[in-house]
């Protein structure tokens, strides 16, 4: 469903000045470094309590040999989280192949009133609601759990589609799959079920959401208003020719013979 900016998510907005760097602020292994850190350093400070009661003095070594590593964890986390952080643009510049200007574009674009946010309560948060696809007028977003956001111009999108058969570990799941030009330059990947290839985008969030075929129609809705290039559907034909897209003999030419290049 369509939403506002989440508390949380205006917070980390506002902090950084930038919704592509918040959403790189979130996870990450800095940010795991430093919670293990945190809980070494609570269980040697507590574990060293208890033993300077019981043998004085020399149970400070006890919480050394935990507090020690902690403090290690937590620096080098910090130093991670840091680095992850400034060099946030240079992440989106790699992924998505665009320059500053574009991404910078994009954030004001993504800041903006008119910056359309879509989500839904989630299964697996006590049914919390949380904003999982962002649409501009030029460029579409969603969450990519621990590394940030999955951004690409809506000019770049060939297709974008709610499907049920997407390949997943023990069988197929549905979600929102979207495939850009940056995926059809890429070689295939085997659909493990089918033996074919196909390759494209979604958002692991949309497995825990309540409504996931209603959010994801809502977000097509919003693409093909700004994009109407985009295919919505899984199964086309193209010339008489019958094509599965999540399961295409030859990855890269079917998709140029779709395409007509």
């Amino acid at each position: 469903m369509r939403m506002e900016m989440t508390r949380a998510l205006q917070k980390a907005v506002t902090k950084h000045g930038s919704v592509l760097k918040a959403f790189r602020a979130q996870g990450g292994g800095g940010a795991g470094m430093m919670a293990g850190g945190i809980t070494l350093l609570i269980f040697g400070a507590l574990l060293g309590l208890v033993s300077v009661l019981a043998v004085g003095v020399n149970g400070l070594l006890v919480g050394a040999f935990f507090g020690v590593p902690g403090l290690l964890l937590v620096l080098f986390g910090v130093r991670s989280r840091n680095k992850r952080l400034n060099n946030y643009l240079e992440f989106y510049e790699k992924d998505t192949g665009y320059s500053r200007e574009e991404l910078l574009q994009a954030d004001r674009e993504l800041m903006s009133q008119d910056a359309v946010k879509i989500g839904g309560k989630m299964d697996n948060s006590g049914g919390k609601e949380g904003i999982i696809f962002m649409v501009t007028e030029h460029y579409f977003l969603t969450i990519w759990p621990i590394y940030g956001a999955h951004l690409r111009k809506l000019d770049d999108i060939v297709a974008a589609f709610y499907s049920a058969q997407i390949p997943g570990i023990g069988g197929y799941r549905q979600n929102l799959f979207v495939i850009s030009r940056q995926e059809i330059a890429k070689k295939g990947e085997k659909n493990p079920f089918t033996k074919k290839e196909y390759q494209g985008f979604e958002c692991g969030l949309m497995s825990e959401q309540r409504h996931c075929q209603q959010v994801c129609m809502e977000v097509l809705e919003e693409m093909i208003k700004r994009a109407p290039h985009i295919i919505t559907s899984q199964n086309i034909a193209v010339n008489g020719v019958p094509y599965n897209l999540v399961s295409m003999d030859n990855w890269q030419a079917d998709w140029a013979r779709i395409l007509g290049e």
